[in-house]
């Protein structure tokens, strides 16, 4: 009987053993596959974001910092002519002054005749013409002629400022872009259309069919460009400097204009007007800044403003159509809005949670936030790191002015984009501050204390106020009493006589 309980005990022990281990090893392999599965934080701003967009080709960054906001067929390499347009846009105004005058060259003007639709825009040769028009005209009616006449008036010839436009792109970290001609007007008219766009043609009209299920891939540029290839990337790029300089950003925010320019000796006003005219005045004004090239190629549109909530997002479209690309844009735009949000990173006057700084005789001082930064993230996600670096340079030399910048905090997203805020002392600290002044700037910084010991002050005044009173009472009635005295004493003497050595 004992025999068979021990046996009956060690086999119960033995199972139990052994879903011992099962259970901790089942433990083990489900921790293991959690911390596996665990969702880690984006490192991406625009992970999990999908507009659901018609557009074959799209990068959208934010105007407050350049984080990426969206991007379809970004790297891509694709023929894109207006990037042309905007290039030499940015050279003539880097290097020729506003209020310059172009000779019109016969080059030039045989373009003109060509390209010219009614006698309002005449360039007739040796007459110069306002360098203002000429990139207005370039710009909006894609003119070869008025881009020929600036390019001969910077480099010469239109070979060499085709080797200025590659050399500056160079400059712009634009790796991926290739000029092949500067007339691209020409160079379309008079080229086939080549087979990598009839196959993205293909692949558009398949990803349009299916809405949007099927992925859009799009054939990257061959080599039969005749007039420029790049990415979206390289022309964001462009984009981004050309809204950098007050002269480029000026003439992009052009949308109807009459210009005086004088022909044959005669006093002409030419209209001029943006084909982005009508995207600017549909988005209600919204969309302050944009440029829209159309091509049998890529067109382009760049376009800069702001989302119906008022998020700042500049934004780079591809398309393979010469239509349909507006609406999709401001489709595009309002569909920020339901990812993303604009904040407010810090306030001017806030002061920064770090330590004090200290003067060079010294004495301590708390920083304060200089400027108000917003900055644009994901609705559910600040995306921010948590840690901020201060960049400073202690001991600072007095006197030390309130609101004067001493160092940057800088906020570090979790892309890795910076956004430095300049930070400044709290207060005033002069050369010749003394004990009394330092306690008086003290009271200011810590008002509660301040009024504290003010409070103090009037009780204890108060308190003094009627103990002198009440002393002023008493001192009163003690000076009565010895004018009493002295009365007193007087009539006495009179009454009686003074008592002399003799009568004693």
């Amino acid at each position: 009987m004992k025999t068979s309980v021990k046996v009956r005990f060690q086999n119960t022990f033995h199972r139990g053993a052994v879903r011992r281990f099962l259970l901790l090893f089942s433990v083990f392999l489900l921790l293991s596959f959690c911390l596996v599965s665990i969702p880690v934080s984006a490192q991406k701003m625009s992970d999990g974001f999908d507009p659901e967009s018609q557009l074959s080709a799209v990068l959208s960054i934010g105007a407050l910092q350049p984080s990426e906001l969206y991007a379809r067929n970004s790297d891509l390499v694709l023929e894109i002519p207006g990037v042309a347009r905007l290039m030499t846009l940015y050279i003539a105004l880097e290097k020729l002054p506003s209020d310059e005058m172009i000779p019109i060259s016969d080059l030039a003007a045989r373009y003109d005749r060509d390209e010219r639709r009614d006698d309002r825009y005449v360039m007739r040769a040796g007459e110069p013409l306002p360098l203002r028009y000429l990139l207005l005209r370039m710009i909006f009616n894609n003119s070869d002629a008025a881009a020929i006449a600036v390019a001969e008036k910077i480099s010469g010839s239109q070979s060499a400022f085709v080797v200025e436009m590659q050399r500056t792109a160079s400059l712009l970290g634009m790796n991926q872009t290739e000029f092949h001609a500067l007339d691209i007007a020409r160079a379309e008219r008079e080229s086939e259309v080549p087979q990598e766009i009839t196959a993205a043609v293909e692949a558009y009209e398949q990803f349009h069919d299916s809405n949007g299920a099927l992925p859009l891939i799009l054939p990257e540029a061959g080599q039969t460009v005749r007039t420029a290839k790049t990415t979206l990337r390289d022309i964001m790029r462009l984009v981004t400097t050309l809204l950098n300089n007050t002269r480029c950003k000026a003439i992009l925010s052009v949308t109807d204009e009459l210009v005086q320019i004088t022909s044959g000796g005669v006093v002409q006003i030419v209209p001029v007007r943006s084909p982005a005219n009508h995207l600017i005045t549909v988005s209600e004004n919204r969309i302050s800044t944009a440029y829209l090239s159309l091509s049998d190629r890529y067109s382009l549109l760049c376009c800069w403003g702001m989302t119906p909530e008022n998020i700042p997002v500049t934004t780079v479209v591809a398309h393979l159509r010469q239509t349909g690309i507006m609406q999709p844009t401001l489709q595009f735009y309002s569909a920020l809005d339901v990812f993303y949000t604009k904040d407010s990173l810090t306030n001017a006057g806030g002061k920064y949670p770090g330590a004090s700084e200290k003067a060079a005789n010294g004495e301590l001082f708390d920083l304060v936030y200089l400027d108000s930064v917003d900055y644009i993230h994901p609705k559910a996600d600040h995306f921010l790191e948590e840690t901020l670096d201060y960049l400073g340079n202690a001991p600072y030399p007095i006197p030390v002015q309130k609101g004067a910048m001493t160092g940057q905090v800088v906020f570090t997203l979790r892309d890795g984009v910076q956004i430095p805020v300049r930070v400044g002392s709290d207060r005033d600290i002069l050369a010749g501050s003394s004990l009394i002044s330092r306690g008086l700037l003290l009271l200011q910084d810590n008002p509660n204390l301040a009024y504290t010991i003010l409070g103090f002050t009037l009780v204890l005044c108060v308190g003094f106020v009627i103990i002198i009173t009440r002393q002023s009472f008493k001192l009163r009635y003690w000076c009565r009493l010895q004018r009493v005295e002295q009365t007193t004493e007087s009539a006495r003497s009179i009454l009686l006589g003074k008592k002399t050595m003799t009568d004693r």
